[in-house]
């Protein structure tokens, strides 16, 4: 029997480090998707009826619902997420270190996780918009966003999809920047949340969708009585949505990156 060199040896403990890394990612990457499939089948299922009776009960009563009823709620697929974030990453990050993991994986692990359910909530919230646009017009109502991208070709159609799930997973990465301040700084933390919510504002104001993307662009006419937040057009305005999605989602990713580095495993 050889005995292993000291090579042989430093491989072996690299790829004992890696495996043990991995590890820590899927296990932190699938927690999160699974309470992502969770919150996602409520909120869509609590959507789905209000969507479907407000609709409805407009044309039966005679009325012009006008715009998306999604819209009409003003971004409130963001809320849940943000505790997504809270409860299934940065939550977890002692039970997380207990079992063998660390804060790289933990980050990594929710980065890849917020993605993933990220992707799935924007591919619903298309089908979503697009369901309700047919229904709209089936019962010869009227139907548009309340500002928001463009939605009116195939290809707007996909920058929207995009476009929705980087809002969704910049949303969860803010969750877990909160959490991660908190986790720093305890009292501080809530302090902390103003600056944190940066990148959730830059996504409202780059998609123009919630509540801030719906102040920044509403238009006054003639007066406060008939203010309203008309609907985007042309390419261009999709190209910047997604890329102002895109710059909140890595900023997000790099400000949760930074307060994980050193986060102690228990509050301070």
């Amino acid at each position: 029997m050889t005995t292993p060199t000291v090579e042989e040896t430093a491989m072996s403990r690299a790829e004992h480090v890696r495996t043990r890394h991995l590890r820590g990612v899927a296990a932190v990457d699938r927690r999160l998707r699974r309470a992502g499939v969770v919150v996602g089948v409520w909120f869509w299922a609590v959507y789905a009826v209000y969507a479907v009776a407000i609709t409805v009960g407009n044309a039966a009563t005679g009325n012009d619902l006008e715009i998306s009823a999604f819209d009409a709620t003003i971004g409130s697929s963001r809320w849940p997420v943000i505790w997504l974030g809270v409860a299934a990453s940065v939550a977890i990050l002692a039970l997380h270190v207990a079992a063998g993991g660390s804060r790289r994986s933990l980050f990594e692990g929710t980065l890849r996780g917020s993605l993933v359910v990220g992707a799935g909530f924007g591919v619903v919230t298309t089908l979503a918009l697009l369901g309700e646009r047919e229904l709209s017009t089936a019962l010869g109502m009227t139907w548009r966003r309340l500002g928001a991208l463009p939605f009116d070709s195939p290809v707007a159609v996909l920058g929207t999809a995009v476009a929705e799930s980087l809002v969704i997973t910049t949303y969860i990465l803010v969750g877990a920047c909160v959490a991660a301040g908190y986790l720093r700084t305890r009292a501080w933390g809530t302090l902390l949340m103003i600056p944190l919510l940066l990148p959730a504002a830059l996504v409202d104001v780059a998609t123009r969708t919630g509540v801030l993307g719906a102040l920044a662009n509403v238009e006054l006419r003639p007066d406060i009585d008939h203010a309203e937040v008309p609907p985007s057009e042309g390419l261009m305005t999709t190209l910047l949505g997604v890329g102002g999605a895109a710059l909140a989602v890595l900023l997000a990713a790099v400000v949760l990156h930074a307060l994980l580095r050193n986060a102690p495993v228990r509050p301070t």
